[in-house]
């Protein structure tokens, strides 16, 4: 009875609470996507750049004892881009260059009590997921008979912006997540195609900041 008590007026008293936690994440190799679409111009796996482990850390504030506003930071260190430049005409050795690879989530929880010392929750929001994969793309140049003009520099990133729907389970200072983030606008691809990413999160709630 102690337990359950302690666990209602936990839920009655957060609203308009700050909490910061922290947690990690295992994303899933992508879902299915047209293959024939990518762009060959980008130097990179998608699946093995979307997909493996982060660990975040971030803040949700009640703003009813139901409903959550949550921001947290993700952070990686995976693959940036397939370096090609040690490959020649005979043999060689692909190089794949990794970089810390880092993450904004913004979200909205809404929570619904199923017993007497648990909930389950819904999320929706946006992310921004491959922030600090900028790279440097070089591209030569020839004219009609095929003969060398220049080459040109540019420096281009692998960003993109992608919704994010989960389901949750809550039980005292610990969640559990299962989602998926949903984006139509990465630029690995020549067409509009949709990419996919399911993932499995694990958070624990440290304390209330106020």
């Amino acid at each position: 009875m102690t337990i359950t008590t302690f666990s209602f007026s936990q839920i009655a008293e957060r609203k308009g609470k700050l909490f910061f936690k922290v947690g990690t994440e295992y994303r899933i190799t992508p879902l299915p996507y047209n293959v024939g679409i990518r762009d060959p111009q980008v130097p990179v796996d998608i699946d093995a750049q979307n997909s493996g482990v982060a660990f975040h850390y971030g803040f949700d504030y009640f703003i009813t004892k139901n409903l959550s506003v949550g921001f947290n930071n993700s952070f990686r260190y995976d693959v940036l881009i397939n370096n090609v430049n040690e490959v020649n005409e005979d043999s060689g050795v692909q190089k794949t260059d990794k970089t810390l690879i880092v993450g904004g989530h913004l979200y909205l929880d809404y929570h619904v009590k199923v017993f007497k010392n648990s909930e389950v929750f819904a999320r929706f929001g946006q992310s921004l997921l491959n922030g600090g994969t900028e790279y440097m793309r070089k591209t030569t140049h020839y004219d009609n008979q095929g003969n060398l003009i220049g080459t040109s520099y540019g420096n281009d990133n692998l960003s993109f912006y992608a919704f994010n729907f989960a389901v949750g389970y809550k039980k005292g200072k610990t969640e559990l997540l299962v989602g998926i983030y949903s984006s139509s606008t990465a630029d690995y691809f020549t067409e509009t195609e949709s990419l996919i990413i399911p993932y499995l999160n694990f958070t624990y709630t440290i304390g209330k900041l106020w």
